[in-house]
């Protein structure tokens, strides 16, 4: 009996054992908001999801957001695959630690990321460049900016910017606090180096802003990324030229026009220019536009309207009269 017993203990004792040696079930890290993340400080370990604020126009960096918060991500495209390839529009989750460089906050290293979509819509804080320096603070550090109604860049010297160079600071109108800083990566026909600032009428500056401050403190400084964060015209389409008809044949032409800045191509015809009832549409953002129509009727008079949409809005010019089958354009008071 007592043999018994204790070969029960020990089977008993061994199947404890066993269940004990199990390898534990790896623990999913929990994904923070960007606020909650920047809230841990410097040496946490953190997993975010967030909005890709640029791409490689600012180097090794990328600035994200989400509806509170930014982050700055650091890390070298060579030793962490695709992370040089994510643009402004990229929706990811990443992981890795957070650290202090020069009073900015960063994630370095990033351990790891994932894309979760492309084309997300950026919002930007709007600010009027009288106001600029409130917005100049650390719960905007890593966020995008709009500064509103600017009329120039100046030197920090306070001569005026006429041409753009790469790791050079400029102030919005002069104002101290307001440092503009262009990034040295930002070139070729898209980058803010060698780029001509607007001068005939105010304009908007987008940038992210960022924090250089070995101190600690202050420092903070907008970072444009792309000549077309120089924004004119309210950042809505405005058209340039007017539309007019090429490659004309007798059932259609095409329909070509300019915008001051990118939107999408829309074109509404008809027979009667109060009765619009046919459209086109290419969502392809351009300043160049063109847009065949085909299928129409031979020698006779289209009313054509052009528009262009982006995320200001939507500027539309009237409705103009084109013949097919000559290719001349019909205007007010001429004869068919």
């Amino acid at each position: 009996m007592m043999n018994k017993l204790l070969l029960t203990a020990c089977l008993f004792s061994g199947a404890q054992a066993s269940v004990s040696a199990a390898p534990p079930v790896p623990t999913v890290p929990s994904v923070l908001t960007v606020k909650a993340a920047r809230a841990l400080g410097a040496g946490s370990t953190v997993t975010v999801r967030a909005v890709v604020l640029n791409g490689s126009e600012m180097g090794n960096i990328r600035f994200i957001q989400d509806a509170e918060a930014g982050l700055a991500l650091y890390a070298q495209a060579a030793k962490l695959p695709g992370f040089g390839e994510l643009h402004a529009g990229d929706s990811i989750q990443v992981t890795g630690q957070l650290k202090l460089y020069n009073g900015l906050l960063e994630m370095d290293p990033v351990a790891s990321f994932h894309k979760l979509g492309s084309n997300m819509r950026l919002r930007a804080i709007q600010v009027p460049v009288a106001q600029a320096t409130t917005a100049f603070v650390e719960a905007n550090e890593s966020r995008l900016l709009e500064i509103k109604g600017v009329t120039g860049l100046a030197t920090p010297a306070g001569a005026p910017a006429t041409t753009l160079a790469g790791n050079a600071n400029y102030l919005l109108n002069g104002q101290p606090g307001t440092l503009v800083r262009v990034m040295a990566a930002s070139t070729g026909p898209e980058g803010l180096v060698d780029a001509v600032p607007p001068t005939a009428e105010p304009f908007d500056v987008r940038g992210v802003l960022s924090q250089y401050a070995p101190s600690g403190t202050g420092g903070y400084q907008l970072l444009p990324r792309l000549a077309t964060d120089l924004v004119r015209g309210g950042g809505l389409p405005r058209l340039t030229e007017e539309p007019v008809p090429v490659n004309v044949n007798a059932t259609g032409f095409t329909v070509v026009f300019s915008t001051l800045n990118p939107g999408d191509t829309r074109v509404r015809y008809g027979l009667d220019a109060k009765q619009l009832k046919e459209t086109r549409l290419d969502p392809t953002p351009t300043t160049h536009h063109s847009l065949t129509l085909d299928d129409l009727i031979p020698g006779t008079t289209y009313y054509v309207e052009v528009s262009s949409r982006n995320a200001a809005g939507t500027e539309t010019a009237p409705a103009v009269p084109f013949i097919t089958g000559n290719g001349k354009r019909l205007r007010p008071g001429t004869k068919n």
